[in-house]
């Protein structure tokens, strides 16, 4: 009883710090929550009128396969990105209250989570409009099982990135940094058969494009690639163990470091 009441209290505090988040975000602003929509569209449109009218990509469903890219990656990459500097933002709460230390970056990571799975019904009506997308019955526990791998996939690098940017306040600028080379060495915005086939085999080691693939996968063939998400599922389980034992041995001088 003592455990599910410990249970209880972490979801209210993390309800509560995402509800703050998300209000202090949109305070005053008009379209609230639509930012969180117009964020992908914008980069989509941009790289569609540089990739497909410029460079002139020749793949059919362009506008899809960026989309279906965009939207979890910018989940991705603005989560770990402000769960990197949420220690830091947070020290004079850290500081006063005593809570449960993992819950601080997991509200960053919670709160793009919500954002990406209140923006997947627009996202997917305008796929439907606009480019004639086909829906699938496998999506009601496609797209539930992506959102729980990719919650796995983000949480752990979200930790162990904000508990060593308590002690080096320059990783936050060197994830920032990482990211933006990473958007472009992952194939986000032209296919992976565009990479010459002696370097192919590099870009498939990157985690973060077997994640892609198999959002695209469910999205753009109703079907998830089993070889990629074995590969996510095996990089969920080595970054979450590397999380576990960085937060146990950080834990309790992450306080008397801010």
């Amino acid at each position: 009883m003592r455990d599910l009441h410990q249970v209880k209290n972490w979801i209210d505090l993390i309800t509560v710090l995402v509800q703050k988040e998300l209000k202090v975000r949109y305070k005053s602003s008009m379209l609230g929550y639509f930012w969180a929509l117009a964020n992908p569209f914008a980069f989509a449109l941009v790289y569609w009128v540089a990739f497909k009218l410029v460079m002139r990509v020749q793949m059919e469903n362009y506008t899809m396969y960026l989309l279906t890219g965009l939207f979890p990656w910018l989940w991705l990459s603005i989560g770990i990105n402000r769960a990197t500097q949420s220690y830091i933002d947070n020290a004079m709460l850290i500081k006063k209250i005593a809570i449960t230390r993992a819950i601080i970056p997991l509200t960053n990571v919670v709160q793009e989570m919500v954002h990406f799975i209140f923006a997947l019904p627009v996202f997917i009506v305008f796929l439907i409009v606009a480019d004639n997308m086909s829906i699938h019955i496998s999506w009601v526990w496609q797209i539930p099982l992506m959102v729980i791998l990719q919650f796995f996939f983000v949480y752990p690098m979200a930790l162990v990135f904000a508990l060593t940017n308590v002690y080096v306040r320059d990783i936050s600028y060197v994830v920032g940094i990482g990211f933006s080379l990473l958007f472009f060495i992952t194939p986000m915005v032209y296919p992976i058969t565009m990479v010459p086939e002696a370097y192919r085999f590099y870009f498939e080691l990157n985690p973060i494009h077997a994640l892609m693939s198999c959002w695209r996968g469910v999205f753009l063939e109703g079907s998830l690639p089993i070889q990629n998400l074995l590969y996510c599922v095996v990089f969920c389980a080595i970054t979450g163990f590397i999380s576990i034992a960085t937060y146990q041995k950080i834990k309790f001088r992450i306080g008397e470091l801010l």
